[in-house]
């Protein structure tokens, strides 16, 4: 009988991969799930440090919009797995820069609003939205290509750098807390089942092993005998007689 390997140790191997995934996770969106360091972006304006700020998070209440400007589709094997939606926003000091968004909720919310926004600015109401969203998102510079749609909907609206301060930055609000959490939460729970599996298979070797020890002692003693089975007795001095 040949004793087998033990099998519990690739589980233990994908068991640290998560729990990697799973630190990293939470390195980098610490921010965002448990606003360490968060700045209100009226605070950045404030204090004009949106640029020193890259890569920052941000919280910001958005009442106006002027433009959903721009769309991001994603792909995987040629499937669209998800589209984000990028939106010329009109700031509280009365500057503008570019927030993208990618959930349902969060692109209905921001539609809507547009359109208050317009009827606004065509006199039909005397206020923006009552209902302001709320968001969170990371300052990141505007790729080449989103800065020509930027710019060409500004253009269209006859908005330039003389009128109002322009932030050729975008407020990426694409991971949500919710779904980061949901992530990072996987990622841990993967970690602990995949420990449960290595440990319960660790001590399935550990049986196996010994029942492995214990079968070969068995075939031991049958093809041997025991000890002093199987030995001529010695001879008695009285049968050399």
């Amino acid at each position: 009988m040949e004793r087998k390997k033990g099998s519990s140790w690739p589980i233990l191997i994908v068991a640290i991969m998560f729990l990697a995934f799973g630190i990293l996770s939470t390195v980098l969106y610490s921010d965002l799930m448990f606003g360490t360091k968060v700045s209100n972006i009226n605070k950045l304006l404030y204090e004009g440090s949106i640029k020193s700020n890259e890569d920052s998070y941000v919280e910001m209440d958005i009442d106006a919009v002027l433009d959903n400007f721009a769309e991001t589709s994603h792909k995987s094997y040629g499937i669209t797995t998800g589209k984000d939606q990028h939106y010329l926003v009109w700031l509280d000091d009365d500057s503008m820069i570019a927030v993208s968004v990618k959930s349902k909720k969060d692109i209905s919310a921001m539609d809507e609003i547009m359109e208050l926004t317009w009827d606004y600015v065509d006199g039909k109401t005397d206020e923006f939205t009552k209902t302001p969203l709320h968001l969170k998102g990371k300052i990141k510079q505007m790729s080449t290509e989103m800065r020509k749609y930027f710019k060409q909907s500004l253009d269209y609206f006859g908005i330039t750098d003389a009128d109002r301060d322009i932030h050729y930055y975008v407020i990426d609000c694409t991971d949500s807390q919710l779904s980061v959490m949901l992530l990072t939460g996987f990622f841990f729970v993967f970690f602990i089942l995949m420990m449960v599996a290595f440990f319960a298979g660790r001590a399935k070797d550990r049986r196996a092993m010994l029942a492995y020890d214990a079968d070969s002692s068995y075939s031991y003693s049958r093809e041997y005998g025991t000890y002093g089975e199987g030995i001529d007795d010695p001879v008695s001095t009285d049968d050399m007689k």
